[in-house]
């Protein structure tokens, strides 16, 4: 079964899925298109592809709270120290169909203190 979410839309796994007992949640992107616009002209860039990295997380609540920088799960820290969730990489470009990153989650092995797991997605150099 696929659940495609858009932005701050919410899921209560555990309600309505008593039995489920693991996850995948998958982040997936493309190359953004270069305009070619008037600037581009000028300066002698033509369209073309530009990477951009967006970045999966996961962070491990308790009552609604962050309680240590651990419990965040991203391409700097890959696995919970509970084995719960795990990321599987950081992928710098979106190159490729599919997803390009994914956050593994056991939910059978969730510690009883977390009480709500919150992902995020980033862009690095948004600005760029």
């Amino acid at each position: 079964m696929s659940i495609s979410l858009q932005k701050g839309q919410k899921v209560s796994l555990t309600k309505e899925n008593a039995g489920l007992k693991k996850i995948v949640v998958g982040l997936g992107w493309d190359e953004a298109q270069k305009s070619g616009g008037f600037l581009s002209s000028l300066f002698g860039s033509s369209g073309g592809e530009s990477n951009i990295d967006c970045d999966a997380s996961a962070f491990l609540l308790q009552n609604g709270k962050l309680v240590y920088k651990d419990d965040v799960v991203y391409y700097g820290n890959l696995r919970h120290k509970s084995g719960t969730v795990i990321h599987m990489g950081d992928n710098l470009t979106g190159e490729g169909d599919g997803d390009d990153e994914q956050i593994k989650i056991d939910l059978s092995k969730v510690p009883a203190e977390i009480t709500k797991i919150a992902f995020t997605v980033t862009i690095y150099e948004a600005e760029a």
